[in-house]
């Protein structure tokens, strides 16, 4: 039983701008709502802007990253239900967002967060899994952000083709980060149903971009909508040709179980 208390905090909360919408029943929740549930550097951004080419979808920012929600947000559900009326503000009927796991076990610090994500979806949201299956080039991808400050690209833009030195172990801990990373999602989903969209096989080409959001429309019940961006790669194919100590890399990958992921 809640105390009186806690009632009045939340009913004072919910009155702050990060719940506004929730307590505004003027605007419609729309009855078709997804979630992306990945990591960065996967092709978030772009897949965003592929959905978003639908006229029937508004998908959202990360609304967990700190640079949208202003701080730690207390009361998840009210919170995403009340993002969740932009759609409507925006003429959709369908809405979706992004969500990290490290901003609900990190930076929201959600003990429960895997209960948060039961009870979207038994509240009707879709789940789509977004991930990288090679935490090599995961790892340098973040590397590269941090060398260049260059988080994307679009057609026309150039930036600079830079070569890195990298810590073995810096790598082999971006590595194992990621593999746990993969073990922990795919726990927090198993009793969620969802699709799965792998960045190398789904996203990395252009030419699987309409075969990717094609699937996802038809996983939201909508019909097929030509997509597209001018999104593009800020790294190169050849490990060779982003790494300065690649042979050192090389060696010491091979004969190992991580060897898979020079390729």
């Amino acid at each position: 039983m809640s105390r009186p208390g806690e009632k009045l905090t939340l009913k004072k909360r919910i009155r702050k701008w990060k719940y506004r919408n929730y307590l505004d029943f003027r605007i419609k929740s729309p009855d078709n709502k997804f979630v992306i549930y990945t990591r960065g550097r996967t092709g978030s951004t772009v897949l965003t802007e592929l959905l978003n080419c639908h006229p029937e979808i508004f998908c959202d920012v990360e609304i967990f990253n700190f640079i949208y929600s202003g701080s730690r947000i207390k009361f998840p559900i009210p919170y995403i239900q009340s993002c969740s009326k932009r759609s409507s503000m925006f003429g959709k009927s369908v809405y979706g967002f992004k969500v990290k796991i490290a901003q609900l076990r990190v930076e929201h610090q959600y003990s429960d967060y895997d209960r948060i994500l039961s009870e979207l979806s038994k509240d009707g949201w879709k789940f789509i899994h977004l991930k990288r299956v090679n935490f090599l080039r995961h790892k340098l991808s973040s590397l590269m952000v941090a060398e260049t400050n260059i988080f994307h690209l679009r057609n026309g833009e150039t930036g600079e083709q830079k070569k890195i030195n990298v810590d073995f172990d810096v790598i082999m801990e971006g590595i194992t980060y990621g593999e746990e990373v993969e073990r922990t999602e795919e726990e927090n989903l198993r009793n969620i149903p969802h699709i799965k969209v792998i960045y190398e096989t789904d996203i990395l080409d252009n030419s699987k971009h309409q075969e990717t959001a094609d699937r996802i429309f038809e996983y939201l019940g909508l019909s097929p909508h030509p997509v597209t961006t001018d999104l593009k790669r800020i790294t190169v194919d050849r490990l060779q040709d982003m790494i300065i100590n690649y042979e050192e890399i090389e060696k010491r990958l091979k004969g190992t179980r991580f060897e898979k992921y020079l390729f």
